[in-house]
């Protein structure tokens, strides 16, 4: 049978067996939870790089976007500054045509009404009784209309 000092030194032995175990097991979670950090930071690393890596793949296509915008802006402007110019070419011979229109409107409604004055004139009796009958053919027309 074992004695006390044995007894003592078993249970000693036991004990620092239980805080040699409860240090490895601390050494452990501590160890693990370090590895999680790290593996963490290393992910969150990663993670950043990515963004960035692909914020620069988008803000290098948007460059190109724009480049390539700004050059069909520049092959288009030549010929919508040409169609602008014809636009206003046509556009002042419309103004042009309508004035001569216009001009040769009042030349030949002056000329008809000297004419018609000149007819009046020469031949009075005539142009009453002709002016009296369109007066009765505009009256009959507009009476039939009521």
């Amino acid at each position: 049978m074992p004695t006390k000092n044995t007894a003592d030194k078993l249970e000693e032995g036991a004990i620092q067996a239980i805080e040699n175990t409860e240090q490895a097991a601390s050494d452990a979670v501590d160890a693990m939870a370090h590895g999680a950090k790290k593996a963490v930071s290393g992910a969150a690393d990663v993670a950043e790089r990515a963004v960035e890596g692909t914020r620069s793949r988008v803000n290098h296509a948007l460059d190109h976007a724009e480049d390539k915008v700004r050059s069909l802006r520049e092959d288009v402007q030549p010929a919508i500054d040409a169609l602008a110019c014809r636009m206003q070419d046509a556009a002042h011979r419309c103004r042009e045509a309508a004035a001569a229109t216009t001009a040769q409107a009042r030349e030949k409604a002056h000329i008809y009404a000297e004419r018609t004055s000149a007819y009046v004139a020469e031949q009075p009796l005539k142009s009453m009784l002709m002016s009296a009958a369109v007066g009765a053919l505009v009256a009959l027309l507009l009476g039939r209309r009521r």
